[in-house]
């Protein structure tokens, strides 16, 4: 791999980490993390439902022979949906990662073996498991912090006596002027945390998940 095609985490790697969130609404990497952290919540939903579903069916079949085969089922499915998101990561944070199924050369028992103790599976799991927890937290996050912002910046437009911004009464010039600059404050916040989010993300991808090949 080359220098220019390093993934981009690891591209800015040598460049500290604090000079990107100081300077977020101004770096593109907010505004990619921006896209992924948005795209993580549609996503968490379908990984959700994919747990809950391979669970329930796990448990409710266990007593029969169809619980193993459900088990095996919900296991490879957790190994697609790991795939899916190392190909959305890669796409949008550039980290050059993926998950590798088990091999089916060997025969069935070389596969299940595999797919039961391999290491990627599980670790597969725990990404699943935290793409999903991040996806709901980052999608409240964001809309509650850039919703805050931008009732706040355009307060000078329409304060008046019977206008509140949660406990704020924003009745005066001044008051609004005020609200605007807290709006301002609040968006850079948010913009810089989604900015420290994506970071993150790419980390714990990298943790995770094997490179590609």
């Amino acid at each position: 791999m080359t220098t220019d095609q390093q993934p981009h985490a690891n591209r800015s790697a040598g460049r500290p980490l604090l000079r990107g969130v100081l300077t977020a609404p101004i770096d593109p990497w907010t505004y990619r993390s921006l896209a992924y952290l948005l795209l993580a919540f549609p996503l968490a939903i379908l990984y959700f439902v994919v747990l809950v579903t391979g669970a329930s069916m796990t448990l409710g079949l266990s007593i029969t022979l169809l619980g193993p085969l459900a088990f095996l089922a919900t296991l490879l499915a957790i190994l697609a949906l790991a795939w899916l998101d190392a190909a959305v990561t890669d796409g949008l944070l550039e980290v050059d990662v993926t998950t590798t199924f088990p091999e089916t050369g060997e025969g069935i028992v070389a596969f299940v073996r595999e797919l039961l103790l391999g290491p990627e599976t599980w670790l597969g799991a725990v990404y699943v498991l935290w793409k999903t927890v991040l996806g709901f937290v980052a999608f409240v996050g964001i809309v509650v912090g850039l919703s805050l912002a931008a009732s706040l910046l355009v307060a000078p437009l329409y304060y008046g006596e019977h206008v509140v911004v949660g406990w704020y009464q924003v009745d005066t010039l001044v008051r609004a002027l005020l609200a605007a600059a807290g709006g301002v404050v609040v968006g850079y916040l948010t913009l810089s945390l989604v900015n420290l989010t994506g970071h993150l993300s790419a980390v714990v991808a990298e943790g995770l998940l094997p490179e590609t090949a």
